[in-house]
């Protein structure tokens, strides 16, 4: 077996043992903030400043921000001081703390001085050479590392041939990382009314192999000498943190919340049973796309009928539409078979309905 054969097993296998681990869909319990670069990596250079210093500082502040506002949050960091943290350590400690959502903050820069804007990141392909250009400044980090082709097997940030092991990237905390993104990019560019450069998707390492929602946000171009004014303000940089902060807040509310109406359909079926039919559907959602794929594709043999929603930018797809919250956990048994992040969705007369809620109308 020859070398590249050899990766490729490598990051197949890497990719499919990645842990899931089980997530309640309704609470937000635990985030990990992750503040980019660190000791000997200083990440990009502005003329005065440098990445680690401007991520670390509003990592901080955005961490004490949530447990201010949201005291039932534990707030974990990567790096709480001013040292090297490699990056398999990053995600390894997220999913040691079984973490609900995964925030690393960064700063971006270009040769071109006059870059400008701000970006926010979810896992997935490149779409555009600048797109892999930011993952590969991100992913960068890994090469300062010791014996660091041995510990990544081979991955070198540098090459494209070794993105190929995000095109293995399943999606399944997609939906999530994208509603967290939309988010705190439209607060972040109001806060500091830099250019919308959109949530964007790249691959990067760490987003890779954190077993959570994840998303990177590039606060500014460090390089552009205006935004540096603006990044390396104290001033600034809490008003950025209080941005994301805000965004947090009314994304773990939108997740958590039912509906406050609660209120059943006046044309209610009756069953041959007597019993009204509460017009709940409970489904198993198994995987999420950006892009729409028809319900009987191929990739999808054996799942049977396969049903679609789209939320957002986001298409979604599900098998099942039990009437029982227990039909559908039999059902979500036999789909992490293949789908180990699969979990189980409810529509209430074809509109989808927090899983608390359906619990509830369903008994």
């Amino acid at each position: 077996m020859n070398i590249k054969k050899c990766f490729l097993l490598f990051l197949i296998l890497t990719f499919c043992g990645l842990v899931a681990f089980p997530q309640s869909k309704d609470a937000i319990r635990k985030v990990v903030i992750d503040a980019g670069h660190g000791g000997k990596d200083p990440g990009a250079l502005g003329s005065k400043s440098k990445e680690k210093d401007v991520a670390l500082s509003v990592a901080l502040q955005l961490g004490s921000l949530i447990k201010e506002k949201c005291p039932d949050v534990e707030v974990y960091y990567t790096r709480s001081t001013d040292v090297f943290v490699e990056l398999k350590d990053r995600s390894r400690f997220a999913n040691n703390k079984h973490a609900d959502f995964f925030i690393s903050i960064h700063c971006n820069s270009s040769e071109d001085k006059n870059a400008h804007g701000v970006e926010t990141y979810v896992m997935g392909l490149h779409k555009t050479e600048a797109n892999l250009a930011v993952a590969r400044k991100e992913n960068a980090s890994i090469l300062l590392e010791s014996d660091y082709q041995s510990k990544y097997e081979g991955f070198n940030p540098n090459s494209p041939e070794s993105y190929v092991i995000f095109s293995l990237y399943s999606g399944a905390y997609l939906s999530h990382s994208a509603k967290l993104a939309a988010k705190v990019q439209e607060n972040l560019v109001k806060c500091t009314k830099f250019t919308d450069r959109k949530v964007q998707q790249a691959g990067f390492w760490v987003l890779h192999q954190v077993a959570m929602p994840s998303i990177l946000v590039e606060l500014g171009f460090i390089s552009n000498p205006k935004e540096e004014e603006y990044l390396t303000n104290k001033s600034s940089q809490k008003e950025m943190a209080q941005a994301i902060c805000d965004a947090f807040v009314a994304y773990k509310t939108e997740m958590e919340a039912d509906d406050p109406e609660g209120k059943s359909s006046s044309t209610t079926q009756q069953p041959a049973s007597g019993k009204p039919d509460s017009g709940v559907r409970f489904k198993v959602q198994f995987c999420s796309l950006p892009n729409e794929l028809p319900t009987n594709d191929k990739r999808f043999a054996g799942m049977g009928e396969v049903g679609k929603y789209k939320d957002g930018n986001i298409w979604k797809y599900t098998v099942g539409n039990e009437k029982t919250y227990a039909s559908a956990e039999k059902l979500l048994e036999k789909v992490k078979v293949k789908y180990s992040e699969a979990f189980i969705v409810a529509f209430k007369n074809g509109k989808k309905i927090p899983l608390s809620e359906a619990r509830k109308l369903a008994n």
